[in-house]
This record gives C-alpha cells, sequence and structure tokens, in this order.
C-alpha cells in the first residue's frame, strides 16, 4: 500500500449517529449523576469512546418515527415552546464535550396544521426556519446542516423555496441535504434532478441516502454533480452491529466516494418492549439503576473518530479493498491526511476476513514518524481486547509491514492523545416497585421521569377542574401527518415487563367529550403503534369496557357496561386490579366488574386517549394488591 501525501481524494466529512427517528435517547435524560455523564462522554468527548463527529436530531412532530413520539415545539400554530423533550439538552451536551461537533435536524412527519396536512408546503418551512432560529437564539446551537424530511421522497419545488428561506433569514451556513430515502429505486433520483436542473443543483448542498451499502452505492449522476454523498442515516445490523459498522465506514468510500456515514440510533434508551431495543452505541434504559452497556460499537466507531477530524482528505490511492474484492470479503482500507498533510491515518477492517494476511506499506511526503497502532478483536467478547494500544511501528526508509488477522479492526497512525474511556456503570437493577408520581416535581411543559411517549403528547400542566397543583395532560389536538401508519391512540408506557400482580390507579378529567384508557399488562408492541395490553376506557357518558388489544386483534371487548355520566372537567379515579388469573376494573373505588384474566399475564403500565383530545391525569400510581380483610 502507497500512502503519498502528494495524492488526494474527497474531503471527509466525519461520522456520527442520530438521536430521533423514534425516541431512542428518551431515558438517557432520566439518569443520575454520575452516569449520565458518564455515557455522555462515551459518546461525545474527545479521544475517550465513540467521539462523534456529527449529531443528527430530530425536528419533533409528536407521533411516533418508530419508538416513540419526539415533541413539537408548536402542537398548533399558536403555540410555540422551544425547551420541550430532550434533543435540545443532548445537544447541548455534546457540544460542551466537543465544540467541534457538527449538528444536524431532520423532521419526520409535522403537527396536523402544518400545511392543513400537506407537508410539502410554506408552513412547513416556516415550522423548520423557527426551530434552526430558537435553536441559536434559546440555546446557542447553530445548526451545520438540515434536511426536507425522511424517507418519504422529496418535493423539488420545496428545496428551492426552503433554500430562499434560509436565505432570507440569514442561515446561509446552513448546507441543506436531500433526500433522505432509503428505497433503492430512489436512494440516488434526486441527484439526477440535481444534475438537470441547475436550480435544484443550487438548492441542494449534500446528496444524502441511507444505507447505500445494501440500495445501492452512488450512481453515476451522483458521482458526477461534485457534491458531498452521504449515508444519512446508516444502519446497524441486529446480529453483529460492530461488524457491520467497521465494514460500512470504511466500504463507503472505498466503494462509493460517500464521505459521511451517520448511524441510527445513537444509543438504546428505550423500554425493552420497543422495535429495536437492543442496537446502538450504548444500551441505557435502566435510569432508575444507572445501568448502562458500553458495546463494541463504540470501539468500531472510534477507529475512525479518535483519528481523523472532518476536513481531512482520503487518499483515493491509498483506499479500496485487499485482493481488489470489493465485496469486503477479505477486508477494507481507507487512509486520510490532515489538511497541511503532516499527519495521516489507515483504517483497516478484516471483519469477514478468513486468514491472516501481511500488508506492506510505503509511505512518502509524510515526516518520518513512528506509526501508532491501535487494534480491535471483535471475535473476543473480552473488552479488553476492543480499541488496544499496541507497540509502535517504525518504519525503516518510509517502509513497514503489517499482518491483520481475521475478525479484526486495526488503525495506523501518525497522531497521538487517544485513549479508552474505562468508567463503569453499577449493576443491573429492576423498574422501582412500587411507583408513584403526583407530577408536582415537575415545571410545566415537561416530561415526567420514566414516561415514554409512543404516540402524542403528554406533559406536565396546571390542573383544571378546582385541583390545585401539577397534572399530566395530552397536549395534542389532532393527528400528526405521520411518517407511519398508527393506531391513532395517543399513549405513554413505563414500568417492567416482569411486572404481574399490581394495582394501576389514576385519577383522569376530561377537556372535552371522549374517552381515556388506563394500561396495564403491556407487553409487545407492534409496528403499528398496538400494545399487546389490557386496557380500561371510560368515556364521559359514563360508558366503559376492558379490552385486550394486540396486533392480531386491535380491541376486543373482555367486559363493558355503563356507569353514571363522569362529564366533562370532573375528577374520577379509575384503576385496574391483576391478581393470578383474574382481573378487576374500578371507577371511584366500585368495582365494575372481575372478570377470568388469560388475555394478559404480564407487563407495564400506561396511560392514553381515544384520538386526539384534551385531557389530564394525576396521581398515578402502581402498588401491590392490597389483601381482601
Amino acid at each position: 500500500m502507497a500512502i503519498d501525501a502528494a495524492r488526494g481524494g474527497r474531503v471527509f466529512d466525519g461520522v456520527g449517529a442520530i438521536s430521533g427517528g423514534g425516541g431512542n435517547s428518551r431515558l438517557l435524560i432520566d439518569y443520575p449523576e454520575p452516569y449520565r455523564s458518564q455515557i455522555l462522554d462515551y459518546l461525545f468527548k474527545p479521544h475517550y469512546g465513540a467521539s462523534l463527529q456529527i449529531l443528527k436530531v430530530e425536528i419533533g412532530a409528536d407521533m411516533d418515527s418508530t419508538d416513540g413520539a419526539e415533541s413539537s415545539h408548536m402542537h398548533t400554530a399558536a403555540d410555540e415552546n422551544y425547551n420541550r423533550g430532550y434533543e435540545w439538552w443532548l445537544m447541548e451536551q455534546a457540544k460542551a464535550r466537543n465544540p467541534k461537533i457538527k449538528l444536524a435536524a431532520l423532521p419526520w412527519g409535522a403537527p396536523h396544521w402544518v400545511g392543513n396536512g400537506s407537508y410539502w408546503s410554506q408552513d412547513m418551512i416556516a415550522y423548520m426556519i423557527q426551530w434552526i432560529q430558537h435553536a441559536q437564539a434559546d440555546h446557542h446551537l447553530t445548526m451545520d446542516y438540515v434536511g426536507g424530511r425522511n424517507e418519504k421522497g422529496y418535493n423539488v419545488q420545496w428545496y428551492k423555496s426552503f433554500k430562499a428561506a434560509l436565505r432570507a433569514n440569514g442561515l446561509t451556513s446552513i448546507q441543506v441535504i436531500a433526500s433522505d430515502d432509503w428505497e433503492k429505486k430512489k436512494l440516488w433520483a434526486i441527484a439526477t434532478e440535481m444534475k438537470n436542473d441547475p436550480a435544484v443543483n443550487g438548492a441542494i448542498d449534500i446528496v444524502g441516502a441511507h444505507g447505500p451499502g445494501w440500495g445501492g452505492y452512488p450512481t453515476p449522476d451522483a458521482l458526477s454533480i461534485g457534491k458531498p454523498l452521504w449515508d444519512s442515516e446508516a444502519h446497524f445490523d441486529e446480529k453483529l452491529p460492530f461488524n457491520e459498522m467497521a465494514r460500512n465506514i470504511n466500504r463507503n468510500y472505498a466503494a462509493g466516494k460517500v464521505t459521511a456515514s451517520v448511524y441510527w440510533p445513537i444509543v438504546s434508551a428505550i423500554y425493552d418492549n420497543l422495535p429495536y431495543d437492543n442496537i446502538g452505541l450504548i444500551k441505557c434504559n435502566q435510569p432508575w439503576s444507572g445501568h448502562y452497556v458500553v458495546t463494541p460499537s463504540v470501539w468500531a466507531m472510534a477507529h475512525t473518530a479518535q483519528f481523523t477530524q472532518p476536513g481531512w482528505q482520503y487518499i483515493d490511492g491509498a483506499s479500496g479493498f485487499f485482493k481488489e474484492d470489493t465485496t469486503g470479503a477479505h477486508g477494507s482500507f481507507v487512509t486520510l491526511k490532515s489538511p497541511d498533510s503532516k499527519e495521516y491515518s489507515v483504517i483497516i477492517e478484516a471483519v469477514e476476513a478468513k486468514a491472516p494476511q501481511t500488508i506492506q506499506f510505503s509511505v512518502t511526503g509524510f515526516p518520518h514518524a513512528a506509526v501508532h497502532l491501535w487494534s480491535t478483536d471483535f471475535t473476543s467478547a473480552n473488552p479488553s481486547d476492543w480499541l488496544v494500544k499496541r507497540p509502535d511501528i517504525v518504519p525503516i526508509e518510509g517502509r513497514f509491514s503489517l499482518t491483520i488477522r481475521p475478525g479484526s479492526v486495526y488503525t495506523l497512525t501518525t497522531t497521538t492523545g487517544q485513549t479508552k474511556g474505562a468508567a463503569a456503570a453499577p449493576a443491573s437493577a429492576p423498574f422501582p416497585f412500587p411507583y408513584a408520581d403526583n407530577f408536582e416535581s415537575y415545571a410545566a411543559g415537561k416530561l415526567p421521569k420514566y414516561f415514554s411517549d409512543i404516540y402524542g403528547g403528554f406533559e406536565t400542566s396546571s390542573c383544571a377542574g378546582g385541583r390545585k397543583g401539577t397534572c399530566l395532560r395530552q397536549v395534542v389536538p389532532a393527528e400528526p401527518t405521520a411518517w407511519k401508519k398508527t393506531s391513532n391512540r395517543p399513549f405513554t408506557i413505563l414500568g417492567d415487563l416482569a411486572w404481574s400482580d399490581y394495582v394501576v390507579s389514576t385519577y383522569i378529567l376530561l377537556e372535552q367529550p371522549g374517552a381515556v384508557d388506563l394500561v396495564g399488562h403491556l407487553s409487545g408492541m407492534s409496528d403499528a403503534d398496538t400494545p399487546d395490553s389490557c386496557v380500561l376506557r371510560v368515556s364521559d357518558s359514563g360508558d366503559w369496557s376492558v379490552l385486550k388489544t394486540s396486533t392480531k386483534q386491535p380491541e376486543a371487548v373482555l367486559a363493558s357496561g355503563r356507569v353514571s355520566p363522569i362529564g366533562v372537567g370532573r375528577w374520577h379515579s379509575i384503576s385496574l386490579e391483576f391478581l393470578g388469573g383474574s382481573l378487576a376494573a374500578k371507577i371511584d373505588g366500585v368495582t365494575l366488574q372481575t372478570i377470568s384474566n388469560s388475555a394478559c399475564s404480564h407487563g407495564m403500565v400506561g396511560l392514553g386517549t381515544v384520538g386526539y383530545l384534551m385531557a389530564q391525569f394525576d396521581n398515578f400510581q402502581v402498588e401491590a394488591v392490597r389483601p381482601v380483610r
């Protein structure tokens, strides 16, 4: 391999990860110190862990974009709150640790009022401009990149108008990414539009596609327009995510001249009953215990991120595949150099190789210096074999060799300062039981601890109906322009999948005619947001029902009846009691019916509304079943 400082290639834009696309970071903000800071250091602190160079976040829209709902900054056209949710906080934490980190933003959907349900609208442009402006004004966060919509096609006239709006508002430093598609036939389609229309080309700065490693590397049109090409949502392989990452970061450039790889999701900070609960750089879904798991993917990314910087340049002649095998079966390699051509790093992956290989290197044009060697053996489950500093290599007249072994990743570098973070997490522990929250410890507009909104928005608010203090309120008035088909049931969940015998109870107030749900024994969750659970549904008319909800049969009635109307603007208590093979439902302490419960056996709890209506909840609790006296 010839490493020549006089040769070059495309400019490296960085490696990073995505917070958003389904609430995957939800439980991280609830971690206590010092464990929360330890996790954040592993993600963002330079020369420590993953050392992320790009953080991409979702511009929330109150609808489930995979594993939950991200809060909108404008539930309605008259409502603005730029402190909702946790993405602002996460970006602030990333910037505090690495001021050079690049920030990207992308919507998955939109509140219904935006364009009256028409996504590619002037309303949507204004909605995004306001988000960007308040990121700067309220949080001192300057966006580097922004996209139009996740995986839902594109509208070229909208991008022209969006670029014009950015310029008109003085946001000229922001680069626009498009089109963030994933279907093979659409992956690079916008590049052809850019090639054929100078106005479209002028509106879009970066062509972003999702998963080109499986969907197809850039087309000739994409390569010809001279714009940066990104893997703007790279995916973890669910079986061997670290292997896939190690291969993908290298192969994206070696095979397709793709200069950035941004992985979804950044962490798994979601409950274990949700899809994709076991991928991400760090699993951190136990804030009550502080437990977290640093996955090998952290070190797969570190092999690039700790040894390079955005703005470095690839060396094409020293980037490619061993034995000219573009499948990567024997391994791949990329070489990057610093802008002043005084430093270089070579990243080699051999995760699918079948036998050792000895590689000969010759270095020309760089200062003579020792080459520092770091390696990871991904065939080992022992963390001590991941990101290990090996003895330096001393070139002789610019020449040296290295034997690479199957299942391993190597970085050869002239840079220094790298470390391997060593913070340790506490032991795992189950969700606390009993559990209660009266919501009095929160300011208005906050997400209560441990509650995870799946659809809609549940925020703290001043109580209505003559009740003093703070309550939990469903605040989204209409179904958003969705990213995926759902069951049209705003609800929020928390708890432990192992819970069996318990009473879940709350006080409810309907602000308008309709019905609310109290959820128990929630286990699995379908992609359409239909939970496997038992539900007590109570309406303002006094009609009630106990339902079994599931993917196969969304709502099976187990029992039903009517009590005196509970009305609107009045508080009532409701509860579900699970004990052995029975289930008892109550309103205002009066048992409605006790039924044999073979439908639900264990699981979490939750609150919800039937459709989009305003309702309040207070004194939510889960406790042991009280013995009958």
